[in-house]
């Protein structure tokens, strides 16, 4: 009887009137028949129509063993004491990153460990945008403007990608909400302010703010600024105080002011001036950002530099150390980008230098991408001889480990093992005898 009793009825109220039927009702499906189902049949003998529309059925938040919290097992969580701990934000982000449709979650304090550390990834590059705000003048962004051939104020390429990411982001986020599936409009959020906007678009900017004049500065924190603003109305439902907080201090009224000289119809709710963000409009899909080339070109870079990034790491090189780097481009593909963004590439991939070449250069470690070879040379600064012992002790490791797991299979394991176990072995050992191929190959190389 509760969603009308509360509301006046029997007496035809203006609160029943407005109020009933509301729009959504949230539970967990342990209670469907116990509650849910009795609201339905209340509310169709009392008034007629059903209490809501749509209901979205949930699972149980329970421990890391997947039991159900209780006083008895003494397994419960203060949902109090998690906030003071990590902050509401954190709690409310790390549920809704967690609550996959259908399927219970399973958290202990640890977990929470994620929404925090998003929480203060937002807060600190806010922070960092909001410091480069000083001494500089912020400027109205044209976005159909190609900065890259001179134009004023316009976007460059690196722009483009960044916005087209953010009005995918938008689309992903909205269609999420729309359909309940709360997980993968956050998942999307996690993914594009903590990878595209953070590690890739903050980080190439610094070139502009190192290496531009006055003009290119003020542009560049423009966009950023903008960007940021768009961003944190697109994060507001999962983490309304952080949120909040940081955009009480963005200079939302020049922000207004400079999007209205090319956006006078406030398409997509970017012009309009609100002071509080939960009363800013939420970002949507604008046609207009939808920038394919510019997308398609920057993840030919991205590639690219997690390729290297991956050589790197392989050969046990410190990220301090620049490296010296030669690539191989197949003629019409889409890595031509990279001749246009040497000095980039060299920020976001940790190089000293980048050589393009027709041919594998002598004495170096290579690795294959979408329409390119990447290569370390080695000899300046990398040890040969250390490289060689490195890659020789891996292929002995990964040998004896490959014997060893076929040891097994040949024996009476493949026979009297479950079917998905025996298929991990298999897996196992194919994995491992690709490693051992590249790890001869870079010993080769050398």
């Amino acid at each position: 009887l509760w969603p009308f009793s509360t509301l006046g009825w029997p007496e035809n109220t203006p609160d029943l009137a407005k109020f009933y039927p509301t729009t959504a009702l949230v539970t967990a499906y342990d209670i469907i028949f116990f509650w849910v189902a009795r609201m339905i049949m209340a509310g169709l003998e009392f008034t007629g129509k059903a209490p809501f529309h749509d209901i979205y059925i949930h699972g149980l938040v329970r421990d890391k063993q997947g039991r159900k919290m209780s006083k008895s097992l003494g397994n419960g969580m203060d949902p109090l004491e998690i906030i003071d701990e990590y902050g509401s934000d954190a709690l409310k982000f790390t549920l809704g990153f967690m609550c996959a449709q259908g399927q219970d979650v399973l958290v202990d304090k640890d977990s929470f460990k994620l929404g925090s550390r998003f929480c203060n990834k937002v807060w600190n590059a806010s922070r960092y945008i909001l410091g480069n705000l000083e001494g500089r003048e912020l400027v109205a962004i044209d976005e159909k403007a190609d900065a890259d051939k001179g134009a004023k104020n316009g976007l460059t390429e690196l722009d483009r990608w960044i916005y087209s990411c953010l009005n995918s982001a938008a689309a992903n986020a909205r269609a999420a909400f729309e359909s309940y599936r709360y997980n993968d409009g956050a998942q999307t959020l996690y993914e594009y302010f903590w990878n595209n906007f953070c590690d890739w678009y903050v980080e190439a900017t610094k070139l502009s703010f190192w290496h531009g004049d006055d003009d290119e500065k003020n542009r560049a924190v423009s966009v950023l600024l903008n960007v940021l603003e768009e961003s944190l109305r697109l994060l507001h439902p999962y983490i309304p105080f952080v949120t909040e907080e940081i955009y009480r201090f963005l200079p939302l009224e020049q922000l207004a002011e400079n999007r209205k000289k090319f956006a006078p119809a406030d398409k997509a709710g970017r012009a309009g001036y609100c002071g509080m963000l939960i009363n800013a409009p939420y970002p949507e899909f604008s046609e207009e950002r939808n920038f394919k080339s510019a997308a398609e070109r920057f993840a030919s870079l991205q590639e690219l530099v997690r390729q290297v990034r991956a050589l790197r790491a392989e050969c046990g090189i410190s990220p301090d150390m620049k490296l010296h780097t030669a690539v191989l481009i197949v003629p019409g593909s889409a890595a031509e980008v990279f001749k246009e963004k040497v000095e980039l590439i060299c920020l976001l991939g940790g190089l000293s230098k980048i050589d393009f070449v027709t041919e594998k250069p002598a004495s170096s470690i290579g690795t294959v991408g979408n329409g390119f070879e990447a290569f370390i040379l080695v000899g300046e600064g990398i040890d040969s001889a250390q490289l060689k012992a490195r890659f020789t002790k891996e292929i002995n490791t990964e040998t004896a480990f490959a014997q060893k797991v076929e040891a097994k299979l040949a024996g009476k394991f493949a026979q009297n093992a479950p079917a998905d176990i025996v298929a991990a072995e298999r897996e196992k050992l194919v994995n491992t005898k690709h490693r051992i191929e590249k790890l001869t190959s870079y010993l080769q190389s050398l």
